[in-house]
């Protein structure tokens, strides 16, 4: 159901940039440590994996990270065959 009524990922970073979306709530004040410990891992993995510190200015970034937020708890991240193979023909 909620497929049906979650938006883009792409329209969710734009409406942001715009400013349509900045009521603030009361789990902001909760979700500021969740968050920094996100940003703490993708920044642990983008030094293992050598990924220069600019990548984040990449249009592509926000809606991958929109995305993953929207997926939920529980996402495995894409196979090796996935990235070379299936979503790359794509």
């Amino acid at each position: 159901m909620d497929h049906f009524f979650t938006p883009d990922a792409e329209m969710v970073v734009q409406n942001r940039k715009s400013g349509r979306m900045n009521q603030t709530t009361i789990n902001d004040a909760y979700k500021k440590e969740a968050r920094e410990r996100a940003c703490m891992l993708i920044i642990r993995w983008m030094y293992e994996a050598a990924i220069p510190f600019n990548a984040v200015t990449y249009p592509s970034f926000q809606p991958m990270i929109e995305a993953i937020g929207q997926y939920g708890v529980g996402m495995k991240g894409p196979t090796l065959y996935e990235v070379r193979v299936t979503n790359l023909k794509k």
